[in-house]
C-alpha cells in the first residue's frame, strides 16, 4: 500500500509550478565558501560539494547531520541519534571548521573526538551548505585541517511589497518524529525580514531487523535497557528489542533576519537559537560489560546555542567591504551517573565567543584581491556540582575544564590574490595569513586535581599559505591543483580536560606543554562537463601532519592512575607526538542517460597512518572513515521528481582501526565494520497554489548496520513525509 501510493502520488496530473531540475553543476555556478566572496566554482582548485536548500528538503533530514549522510558525499560519526560528527578527509570535529555567514562557530571546547554541534544549524533557514575539501586556514584561521563547512543562511532580501508566509509539516516513522517548521518573509523596497521557527519531538529510534553482520544476527540489539524505579536503578527487558531506548530529543530553532538598506549601507541584523531538552548519550547509557551496565544515566543537558550578528556592507560590486560584530554563547552539560549509585554529576560549560571580521573584496580587471582581518575572542566557564538522587542535596565537585575560568584570543590577517588570464583559460590564485592566538587557564588553589600550577599559558604567531591554479584544456575539461598549509591551535580542550573517554580504562587530564598541529596538503583534480548532459570529476589529495595531538600514557603526582568515579583508571595526556600521513581520492559523475532520467554517483576513498618518529612503526589513524558513496537515478518530471538511490559503505577492517579508542571499536563487530549498503526511494512534487509534498522510503530492506566508530544503530525501514505550503 506503501509503495502504491508513493506512485500515485508521484504521477498525479497536477497544474503545478515548475520545481528546479538543475543536474549538473556548472563551471560557472557561484560558491562562496572558497574565497569568502563569490567566485565561480571554474575559478576554485579545491573539491567543493554543496547541498542548496532544495535538495535538503528532497532529503527532509532530521538534523543537518542526516542531511550529509544522505548526500553521500561525506561521511558522519554518530554516537547518540542526537549526534552528527562530519568528517572530511580522515579529519574530525576540532579539526574540521564550520562556518556560518562568515563567522566561525568552532569555539575553544570543541574536542577532537566526536561533535554533534552541527545540530544546531537548522536546516529549514539554510539557502545552501557547500562543503570545502581540504585545508582553509589562510581564509578562516586555525582548525580548518580537514576543511571548511560552509552554512550560508537565507537572505532577507529587498524589493517590491511582499508578505510571504510559509509552513512545514515533517513526519519520520523511523523514530515516531515530528517536525513542524514555519515562518514569514517580508520584502519591501528598502527593508528585509525572515523570522522562522522549528520544533522537532523524535521519539526512541527504531534499527533495522536484518544484521549486516552475519555471525551474529542479534548484533546492535538491545534486549534490556535501565530505568530507575523507586529511586533504584533496574534492569528490565526490553519489550521491542529493536528500539533503542534511550534516544529519543526534543528541539527548540528560532531564526530571525532583518535587512535595511540606508543609502548605499546594507544592514543586516541576524539571531539564531537552538535550545533541546535531554540529549541521551546512546553509546553510554547503552553499555553493558559483561552483564552489567556502566552508567544508570548519561544525558547531555542543555544543548544550547544563541547566535547574533550585525553586518554592514558597502561599496561597489568591484571595491566591496563588510563589517561583522558577532556573539555567540553556547552551553552544554553533561549528566552523568555510574550505575546503582546515589551520586549524579552534571558538569556545565558555558563558552561566550565575540567576533569582528571586516573583509575587502577588490577587482583590478583579471585580478581579483581578497583579504581581511579577523579578532575572536573566547571565554570559558566550566563548573561541576555533585547532586544526591535521594535526598536533594548538592555539593560541589570537579569541573570538566580549568575550574577558574580560562579564555582564548586570536587575530588574523589575510590576503588572497586571484588572476584570471582569460586568453589561455589559466586562474592563479595564493594567499598568505598570519594568526596570533593566546590562551591562558586559571585553576584554584585548591583543585581537585592536585595540579603543580595555578594556571596555563599558551601563545602562539602562525603564518598560513595557499597556492593554487584551475586551467580550462578545452571548453569543456578543466585540471586543476593546490598546495595549502593549515594549522589547528591546541584549544581549552585540548590543555585543561578531565575526562574519562573509556570507564576503567582511559582519563585524560591537562597538559601544560603543546604545540599547535600544522598540516602540508597537496590536490590534484580534473572535471569534464558536456552541455547540460554530462559531469565527471575526479581528484586525489594528501596531508602530512607534524605535531600531531594523540592521547598517550601519563602519570599524575608521580602516579599512572587516578581514582575517578570510584573506578583507578590509567592516566592519559594530549601530547604532540607524532606525524601522520592521509592520503584519498574521489569521484562524481552525472549524466543525463535518457531525456529527463539522470545517473548521479560518487565515492570517495581516505587512508591513514601515524608515526611516533621517522624510524618508528607506521599505526592506523583514528577518524579515517571505509569507502562510501551513493548512486542514484532520478526523473525530472515538469512538475515533479522521482529517485532511486543505494548508499553504501565498504569494510573497515578490524586491524586498521586505531588503538586511540576514537574509533570506538567495542561498538563495532569484532571483525571490524562489514560493507553495507541501503536502498531509499524518494520522490515530490509542487503545486501552483504554494502546496508541495515530499515522501521517501529508506532503507528499504531493513537492515540493521552501523555508520564505522558510532554507537548507535542506524534506522531501519522508514517512511518520511513533508508537506510544505507558501501562503
Amino acid at each position: 500500500m506503501i509503495a502504491l501510493g508513493f506512485l500515485t502520488l508521484m504521477y498525479i496530473p497536477v497544474n503545478a509550478q515548475v520545481i528546479d531540475t538543475s543536474d549538473v553543476e556548472s563551471f560557472d555556478e557561484i560558491l562562496v565558501s572558497a574565497q569568502r566572496f563569490e567566485q565561480k566554482r571554474k575559478d576554485s582548485p579545491r573539491q567543493i560539494e554543496v547541498l542548496s536548500s532544495k535538495r535538503l528538503l528532497e532529503l527532509q533530514p532530521a538534523t543537518l547531520g542526516d542531511a550529509l549522510i544522505n548526500s553521500g558525499k561525506v561521511f558522519v560519526q554518530k554516537s547518540q541519534m542526537g549526534g552528527s560528527s562530519p568528517i572530511l578527509r580522515g579529519f574530525e570535529a576540532s579539526r574540521v571548521l564550520m562556518v556560518v555567514d562568515g563567522v566561525r562557530m568552532n569555539n575553544a571546547t570543541y574536542r577532537a573526538g566526536h561533535l554533534q554541534d552541527i545540530i544546531t544549524i537548522d536546516p529549514f533557514v539554510l539557502d545552501k551548505m557547500e562543503v570545502n575539501f581540504g585545508s582553509g586556514s589562510t581564509l578562516f584561521g586555525s582548525d580548518a585541517l580537514g576543511g571548511v563547512l560552509y552554512f550560508k543562511t537565507k537572505e532577507a532580501t529587498l524589493g517590491s511589497k511582499k508578505i510571504s508566509p510559509y509552513t512545514n509539516l515533517r513526519y519520520l516513522s523511523a523514530n515516531e518524529g515530528v517536525v513542524l517548521n514555519g515562518g514569514i518573509q517580508v520584502q519591501l523596497p528598502k527593508i528585509g525580514l525572515i523570522l522562522n521557527a522549528t520544533s522537532s519531538n523524535f521519539g526512541d529510534l527504531r534499527m533495522g531487523k536484518n544484521s549486516y553482520y552475519k555471525a551474529d544476527p542479534n548484533f546492535g540489539l538491545m534486549p534490556k535497557y535501565v530505568t530507575q524505579m523507586n529511586n533504584k536503578d533496574t534492569v528490565i527487558n526490553n519489550t521491542d528489542r529493536y528500539l533503542q531506548k534511550g534516544t529519543g530529543y526534543k528541539q527548540l530553532d528560532l531564526f530571525g533576519k532583518l535587512t535595511i538598506k540606508t543609502g548605499q549601507f546594507l544592514h543586516t541584523l541576524s539571531f539564531q537559537k537552538s535550545s533541546s531538552d535531554l540529549i541521551p548519550r546512546y553509546d553510554r547509557i547503552s553499555e553493558n560489560i559483561n552483564g552489567v551496565f556502566s552508567y544508570g544515566r548519561w544525558d547531555y543537558t542543555p544543548q544550547n546555542r544563541d547566535y547574533l550578528s550585525y553586518q554592514l556592507k558597502f561599496g561597489s560590486e568591484k571595491h566591496s567591504n563588510r563589517f561583522t560584530l558577532a556573539q555567540q554563547n553556547t552551553e552544554v552539560g553533561r549528566v552523568t551517573r555510574n550505575y546503582g549509585s546515589i551520586t549524579e554529576r552534571t558538569q556545565l560549560d558555558n563558552v561566550k565567543m565575540n567576533t569582528i571580521n571586516f573583509d575587502r573584496h577588490d577587482v583590478f580587471g583579471s585580478f581579483t584581491l581578497n583579504s581581511g582581518i579577523e579578532y575572536v575572542t573566547n571565554d570559558v566557564t566550566s563548573r561541576g556540582t555533585n547532586k544526591n538522587i535521594t535526598d536533594n542535596s548538592v555539593t560541589t565537585t570537579n569541573a570538566r575544564y580549568s575550574d577558574s575560568g580560562a579564555n582564548t584570543k586570536s587575530w588574523g590577517v589575510f590576503t588572497q590574490g586571484i588572476y584570471n588570464f582569460k586568453s589561455t583559460g589559466t586562474v592563479l590564485q595564493g594567499g598568505l595569513r598570519i594568526t596570533g592566538y593566546d590562551l591562558v587557564a586559571n585553576f584554584s588553589k585548591t583543585n581537585p586535581w592536585k595540579l603543580p600550577y595555578n594556571s596555563i599559558q599558551f601563545s602562539n604567531v602562525a603564518p598560513s599559505f595557499d597556492f593554487g591554479i584551475t586551467q580550462m584544456v578545452s571548453e569543456h575539461l578543466m585540471v586543476k591543483g593546490s598546495v595549502n598549509q593549515a594549522f589547528r591551535n591546541p584549544n581549552v580542550d585540548d590543555m585543561t580536560k578531565v575526562f574519562d573517554s573509556k570507564k576503567g580504562v582511559k582519563l585524560l587530564v591537562p597538559n601544560d606543554q603543546l604545540q599547535p598541529e600544522i598540516s602540508i596538503s597537496v590536490d590534484l583534480g580534473l572535471a569534464y562537463t558536456l552541455s547540460n548532459k554530462f559531469m565527471f570529476e575526479a581528484g586525489i589529495f594528501s596531508s602530512n601532519v607534524s605535531n600531531l595531538l594523540l592521547d598517550q600514557k601519563g602519570s599524575w603526582g608521580g602516579k599512572d592512575s587516578m581514582l575517578y568515579d570510584g573506578v583507578n583508571t590509567p592516566v592519559y595526556q594530549v601530547t604532540n607526538v607524532a606525524i601522520a600521513n592521509i592520503s584519498g581520492a574521489y569521484f562524481n559523475v552525472k549524466s543525463r542517460l535518457y531525456k529527463e532520467l539522470w545517473m548521479n554517483a560518487s565515492a570517495s576513498t581516505t587512508s591513514g597512518t601515524y608515526q611516533k618518529g621517522i624510524d618508528s612503526l607506521a599505526k592506523p589513524l583514528d577518524h579515517i572513515p571505509p569507502l562510501y558513496g551513493q548512486v542514484s537515478l532520478r526523473w525530472n518530471g515538469k512538475f515533479w521528481f522521482a529517485e532511486a538511490q543505494m548508499l553504501f559503505n565498504g569494510k573497515k577492517e578490524a586491524r586498521d582501526y586505531s588503538n586511540s579508542g576514537e574509533d570506538n571499536t567495542d561498538k563495532n563487530p569484532p571483525i571490524g565494520n562489514p560493507a553495507w549498503q541501503i536502498y531509499n526511494v524518494r520522490g515530490g512534487f509542487s503545486h501552483k497554489s504554494g502546496l508541495s509534498v515530499q515522501i521517501a522510503l529508506e532503507n528499504l530492506l531493513d537492515l540493521r548496520y552501523r555508520y564505522f566508530a558510532s554507537g548507535v544503530t542506524a534506522g531501519g525501514r522508514s517512511l518520511s513525509c513533508t508537506l510544505s505550503y507558501k501562503f
